[in-house]
Parts: C-alpha cells; sequence; structure tokens
C-alpha cells in the first residue's frame, strides 16, 4: 500500500501516526504522580549507522551512516549516506539525505521523530519522508562524560526512480558540550 503512496502523503502518515502515538502515551500517565523536573537538555551531535531492510516485497539489505545535530530539544538537522539494495534489483539506491527531523520527547529516554527532506542518490533525486523511534541507553557513565549511547529505529519513503523504502535499527553516539 505505502509503495504507491507519494512521499509528501507517506510523510503525512508518518506524522500522523507519531502524533497519534504521542497522544496516547500521554493519556496512560497517572494524574496522581507529582510532575518530574524536565531534564536539562543539552544541544548534542550524533553520528552512528544502522541496518535494516530496504523493499518490503524481497527484503533487499539496506544500511545507513549519518550524522545528527540535535541542536534543541524538539528538532535536529540529520545527514545520511543510504544505500538500498543491491546491483540485481530495481531497488538499488546509493546517495545523501539531508532533511529535518523534528522530535517529539516522550520522556527522558524515548523520543519518537518525523522526517522530511532531500535524497540525491544516483538513481534519481527527490523528497523523502519518514519517522521512528529513538531510545537513549541511560547509562550513567557515559553521561557524567558527556556522552550518549542511543538506539535508532528508522522507517523512510525515499521518493526516487520508483520510489524505496528503508527500514533500519541503528545505534547512535553523541558528543555533547555540557
Amino acid at each position: 500500500m505505502i509503495l504507491r503512496i507519494p512521499a509528501s502523503r507517506a510523510f503525512i502518515l508518518a506524522m500522523g501516526l507519531v502524533l497519534a502515538s504521542a497522544a496516547m502515551a500521554s493519556a496512560q500517565e497517572p494524574a496522581q504522580e507529582p510532575a518530574k523536573p524536565e531534564a536539562k537538555f543539552s544541544p548534542t551531535l550524533y553520528i552512528g549507522g544502522g541496518v535494516g531492510v530496504a523493499d518490503h516485497e524481497s527484503t533487499n539489505f539496506a544500511w545507513d551512516v549519518q550524522v545528527l545535530g540535535r541542536f534543541f530539544r524538539y528538532g535536529a538537522l540529520q545527514v545520511q549516506y543510504f544505500d538500498t539494495g543491491t546491483a540485481d534489483t530495481h531497488h538499488d539506491a546509493e546517495g545523501l539525505y539531508v532533511g529535518l527531523m523534528p522530535i517529539l520527547p516522550l520522556t527522558d529516554q524515548w523520543s519518537l521523530f518525523g522526517q522530511l527532506g532531500g535524497a540525491f542518490s544516483d538513481a534519481g533525486d527527490g523528497v523523502a519522508g519518514g519517522g521512528g523511534v529513538l531510545y537513549l541507553l541511560p547509562i550513567q557513565f557515559l553521561k557524567t562524560n558527556r556522552v550518549d549511547l542511543a538506539l535508532q529505529l528508522d522507517y523512510k519513503y525515499l521518493d526516487i526512480a520508483d520510489g524505496d523504502h528503508m527500514l533500519t535499527f541503528g545505534l547512535l553516539l553523541g558528543f555533547s558540550k555540557y
């Protein structure tokens, strides 16, 4: 079904899922608990990569390497090199994705995110959209040294060639000033 949806509709669908999930998560919090003070935000630069599948019909291997600049709590800038398959399939594309990443923090560790940007590849150029989940591992030793370790589940629709999909699971290492 999503294979035939243009990138703009796929992005709207992904953002709708993000907002619906956030509404459900906030509705499940008990009202009796006193408000916990929000953790201080520190701008962070993340570097990492992920592996996964590129085509839901043939499960082609996909991978990416990315730099993610989270300069404020509710958003980031993402630059990603991606590869969506093997040369023997029509879903092969290697290229660069540059985009904005609106982020909705659910807790100190869990965040939902959307993605909207451009994909520039050997198979063509086009818009891209998606979303996913980001989980910051609560490792105190790393936190005291201003380092974050995060897990990322990332879906992206790339409107290049005949439309590519990527679902990757990745690891990000983040560095902050304070």
